[in-house]
């Protein structure tokens, strides 16, 4: 199952964090916040943030080597 990024348009760390999992190959789904208060209110500033069965992986800057330290999410 893969991942899942939460994150806001217009978030340059969002998008440096989509970019890293991307190249590492990494299975993920981004999900938007704007416009969800439940999520908003849960994550706000924290974006981007990468959780993986409820649990926090990686909030705020998500680059290679931060990902080089975690096992990626089995298919």
């Amino acid at each position: 199952m893969p991942d899942t990024l939460y994150s806001r348009n217009g978030c340059h760390l969002c998008e440096d964090a989509q970019a890293a999992l991307d190249a590492a190959g990494w299975p993920y789904t981004r999900v938007e916040i704007t416009g969800d208060a439940d999520l908003e209110r849960r994550y706000g500033w924290d974006v981007p943030v990468l959780v993986r069965d409820g649990h926090v992986l990686l909030k705020g800057v998500i680059g290679a080597s931060r990902l080089r330290r975690l096992t990626p999410p089995t298919p």
